[in-house]
């Protein structure tokens, strides 16, 4: 509850940010293209666009009858009576067919910015002047990329709880700490595998996540995901309840998967085990990886949800539900800002229903990480 509150607040944060700076956080680029007495102005809006977005263009001509702005070949084009012209005009306006779709990459240097030829014409009294110039866009870089490896380290601001009987505390505490992080991931046209390992004090595990593309289609392709993992807390006060010895936690799930190069989204159900019982597993699994994706993108994220459950005929009293989003945003040269935060819930069942054991940890990190991919 308390990650979908969070959730919910950074979502209205951003709107509200969003709608408050939009009109003056979009760049704007003005070129004058006649010459004094008769100047032509064309402002684009924002200043470089990238491709498929769409831009503003500004066409102002004082003391003009009319205004007309055209792709080099005819084929787009908008007009205005009057002084001035503003057209909305989309990603590929102006972009002839031999257009290249990527930017490439030339020694160490990127070459991204493309320009698109078009025409101004500018009528006055019955006289008309055509003016030149050209768009510029911002193309992507095409990502060849399969293999990634990434390394890190991160605090954890944590918060846990363990009530028993009578809202008993059992456990209580705030603290913060550092761990380890390492993942690996491959992206290939028929399979996608992610593997990842942490440890820190008082908590290691790891997962390993395949999917296997069973049906493709033109863009998206359709699977099978399979996870298997392992979490050892020790965090947990086994002393006062022998209920609390989980020890190792061992899952296993498969289901359904939708993928597209470097994203994954898939719906699981499966088991999970620590030597003493058996739960049944829920899991929704989507993950993003902007290194590996078609077009290189500077950001991942990952977003999980797991619920397993049993320990009663209808009403499952033994629950171990957890929520997690993690997202990393590359800055310079392979490093990354890692954040993250993620929800536990736990409750074990004892002799009597008013004695059950409930537990929850919230957690939140902040640290950095380093990508090697190829």
């Amino acid at each position: 509850m308390l990650l979908n509150i969070v959730r919910g607040r950074l979502a209205a944060l951003v709107a509200t940010s969003a709608v408050s700076t939009a009109a003056c956080a979009i760049p704007e680029q003005t070129t004058r293209l006649g010459p004094d007495p008769d100047p032509v102005t064309v402002s684009l809006r924002p200043d470089l666009p990238r491709t498929g977005q769409p831009a503003e263009v500004t066409v102002e001509s004082p003391g003009a009858d009319s205004v007309m702005l055209k792709s080099q070949d005819g084929l787009d084009r908008f007009s205005a009576r009057g002084p001035k012209l503003v057209a909305m005009v989309g990603g590929d306006f102006a972009a002839g067919k031999d257009m290249p779709r990527y930017a490439v990459r030339h020694g160490k240097e990127l070459l991204d910015q493309l320009e698109r030829p078009i025409q101004v014409t500018s009528c006055r009294d019955g006289v008309c002047r055509d003016y030149y110039h050209n768009l510029p866009v911002r193309l992507p870089e095409k990502n060849g990329r399969t293999v990634e490896l990434t390394a890190g380290y991160s605090t954890i601001f944590a918060r846990r709880s363990i009530l028993g009987g009578g809202r008993t505390v059992l456990l209580r505490e705030a603290l913060s700490s550092g761990f380890w992080t390492v993942n690996g991931e491959w992206a290939a046209p028929s399979w996608n595998v992610h593997a990842m390992g942490f440890w820190s004090d008082d908590e290691h595990g790891g997962s390993l996540d395949l999917a296997r593309v069973l049906k493709r289609g033109d863009e998206v392709s359709y699977g099978i995901a399979v996870h298997a993992g392992a979490l050892h807390s020790d965090w947990l006060p086994e002393q006062q309840s022998p209920l609390l010895a989980d020890g190792t936690a061992l899952r296993f799930a498969v289901g359904p998967s939708v993928m597209l190069r470097g994203i994954t989204a898939s719906s699981q159900i499966g088991v999970m085990t620590n030597g003493h019982e058996a739960l049944q597993i829920m899991r929704t699994r989507v993950s993003a990886n902007g290194n590996l994706t078609s077009e290189r993108l500077p950001v991942t994220i990952t977003a999980e949800k797991t619920f397993a459950f049993g320990g009663g005929p209808i009403v499952s009293r033994r629950r171990d539900a957890t929520e997690r989003l993690s997202a990393g945003i590359y800055l310079w040269q392979g490093f990354a800002l890692d954040l993250g935060m993620t929800s536990h819930r736990l409750a074990w069942p004892n002799e009597h229903p008013a004695d059950d054991l409930h537990g929850s940890e919230v957690t939140f990190t902040l640290g950095g990480q380093y990508t090697l991919s190829w």
